[in-house]
């Protein structure tokens, strides 16, 4: 790639002394997107004489993140995101460097190997028993944190390679999944939880499935025995269907659940920017 001529400039200023000139570098930088960033660090040697090269990286870093920050803004704001890149940005947000391409390879051959099994001519039932089939003996996918105390079982990316998660994963990793094979399972959020639950065209409730047993599917009157009520009312008036932005804004809160845990501040800090994205409604906590 041809470098920019005007990117050498804007780096020669990356440390002025005045504020106001190095926000605007930042500004013109992440204007310029991941392209300008990756350019950035095949001109490191050039700039390792007068620039610190770890204050160097640890820039191109941030402007990553700001990056990612502005596309999650854009995520929420988008009348029809897809799950995925909201759960991959958010995991972005952790690791700037991750390949996401990678991921959603991942994601696109498991949901590949399902849908050759299911089938239009099923019903919503026989497509389910064989989804949960694949899911969890197939491939595996297994609660293994339930504490939700360990990063590695938090990350969605971790989990998407490993199989192996916490109670807030793998209910992510299944419905990201079900997105990919075409069943329309969605969270039905009551009462600071979150439920699967497989609807029809009309959105109207099928039933419901208790990911921690393997997909068991279950009724209304038994999910509403199990809900505690609400200050005396039926916590059921205020239910609703969540959106994939409601998933991607849960996956955010319970890392910065756990994060605030472990005593990580700045991975902490870094779930709270991510969660001003999603404006102030929350889901779990």
């Amino acid at each position: 790639m041809k470098t920019d001529p005007n990117l050498k400039s804007l780096l020669s200023l990356m440390d002025d002394p005045d504020s106001m000139i190095r926000d605007a570098v930042q500004k013109r930088l992440l204007d310029m997107g991941e392209d300008a960033f990756t350019e950035m660090e095949n001109l490191l040697p050039e700039f390792a004489g007068r620039i610190d090269p770890g204050y160097y990286i640890s820039y191109i870093n941030n402007l990553r993140r700001e990056h990612v920050y502005a596309k999650l803004s854009d995520f929420s704001s988008s009348p029809d995101p897809l799950l995925i890149d909201g759960l991959l940005l958010v995991s972005q947000a952790l690791d700037p460097l991750m390949d996401k391409q990678y991921y959603k390879d991942l994601v696109q051959e498991m949901s590949d190997e399902m849908l050759l099994e299911l089938s239009d001519n099923r019903t919503a039932i026989e497509n389910l028993e064989i989804f949960n089939y694949i899911f969890f003996r197939r491939f595996g996918f297994k609660h293994v944190d339930e504490s939700v105390t360990h990063p590695e079982n938090a990350i969605i990316t971790n989990v998407i390679s490993s199989k192996r998660g916490n109670i807030f994963t793998i209910p992510l990793c299944y419905f990201l999944l079900a997105r990919y094979a075409g069943l329309p399972v969605y969270p039905l959020i009551v009462a600071k939880s979150f439920t699967p639950a497989y609807i029809d065209n009309n959105d109207n409730i099928l039933f419901y499935i208790n990911i921690y047993k393997e997909g068991v599917i279950f009724s209304g009157d038994q999910l509403k025995k199990n809900l505690p009520l609400q200050d005396g009312s039926d916590p059921f008036k205020l239910a609703r269907i969540g959106t994939d932005k409601a998933l991607v804004s849960i996956y955010a809160e319970h890392l910065s659940y756990l994060f605030g845990a472990v005593k990580d501040d700045e991975n902490q800090k870094t779930m709270q920017r991510v969660l001003e994205c999603f404006g102030e409604e929350r889901y779990i906590n």
